[in-house]
């Protein structure tokens, strides 16, 4: 089942990039407050990689996760929408609350995931 955990990373990943680069995201999406959207994807995604790769310990994925905050903010300028040194702050502060529920959830509810998600 090892695919199921790679699709609960990989499909909001790629709609979440879609969604930050394209010049025109749907209107429902705009009606949305930035830092909520914001908040929501990167603690999605951030919980999403570190089950998607147990093997990963949390000060990576944090890495990983704000790397990819940052080069979504440098993208942006090249689709016309602005890149934001606010948006990669809120994306920091989402990955450090992901990291904090991953680091709270129970050793044993982390090892029963493994076992299932084999």
């Amino acid at each position: 089942m090892k695919w199921l955990r790679m699709a609960a990373f990989w499909l909001p990943f790629v709609l979440i990039t879609w969604l930050a680069l394209t010049p025109s995201p749907p209107d429902p999406v705009t009606r949305i407050s930035d830092v909520i959207l914001h908040m929501a994807a990167f603690t999605l995604l951030t919980g999403a990689l570190a089950f998607a790769h147990f093997d990963l310990k949390l000060w990576p994925t944090g890495l990983i996760m704000l790397a990819y905050g940052a080069l979504l903010e440098i993208a942006q300028s090249f689709t016309g929408r602005s890149p934001e040194l606010k948006d990669l702050l809120v994306d920091a502060v989402a990955i450090a609350l992901g990291l904090v529920v991953l680091r709270l959830l129970p050793e044993q509810f982390k090892i029963w995931l493994r076992d299932v998600f084999a």
